[in-house]
């Protein structure tokens, strides 16, 4: 069986060079320190973890039986601004899912519409597709479609992905939880999942 793999990420260039650019330029609520941290911090975690915007921390908190620890609300917001850049730099554009897929632009348009796939936009049109939602086999998570139809279509990306990459207490297998995402990969049952996205949906 041929097996698509996904593309890898291009760099692109930023309006910023440096840090030193970016905190004297936007002067953000963190410091170099708190991003430096934050960086470090995502660097050592899994690829499929995410940081959670607030809002959205406490359903987390409530089921995934994890709290939050974070050493300030600086190098929180920091943590958050990384996840974010994270999740920009790994996302596929329409193109690329088209060839991951093996289907035609019109056809990822489609199913962007239908909420077949997950998209975001950021910078004016550019629609990104974080690419959590496609299986090493090039296709999409089994029963996204019905996930995403509980969903607001207003709830912050990386809440989604958050969601979709996050272990829950209630998604054991072999003794550990696991997240929806690999939940759904490996069999599991749709309906839970389904339940926890519109209680997230309701909560927010």
């Amino acid at each position: 069986m041929n097996v698509t793999k996904l593309p890898q990420r291009r760099d692109t260039p930023g309006q910023f060079r440096t840090v030193q650019d970016l905190l004297s330029h936007r002067r953000p609520s963190y410091t170099e320190e708190d991003l430096t941290m934050a960086l470090s911090e995502q660097m050592l975690r899994s690829p499929e973890t995410v940081a959670l915007p607030s809002t959205a921390q406490s359903f987390w908190e409530a089921h995934s039986g994890t709290g939050n620890h974070e050493a300030s609300a600086g190098r929180a917001t920091a943590s958050n601004a990384v996840a974010r850049a994270v999740l920009d730099a790994e996302a596929l554009t329409a193109e690329e899912v088209a060839q991951v897929l093996g289907k035609n632009s019109s056809t990822v348009r489609h199913y962007k519409s239908a909420r077949k796939l997950y998209s975001y936009s950021r910078r004016g049109h550019r629609q990104f597709f974080p690419r959590w939602q496609f299986t090493s086999q090039g296709t999409a998570i089994p029963f996204l479609a019905e996930v995403l139809a509980v969903m607001g279509e207003d709830i912050h990306p990386q809440t989604v992905s958050g969601f979709f990459l996050a272990p829950q207490a209630d998604l054991m297998m072999d003794g550990q939880p696991q997240s929806p995402k690999r939940w759904l990969e490996s069999g599991g049952a749709a309906d839970i999942v389904v339940a926890n996205a519109r209680e997230l949906g309701a909560s927010l």
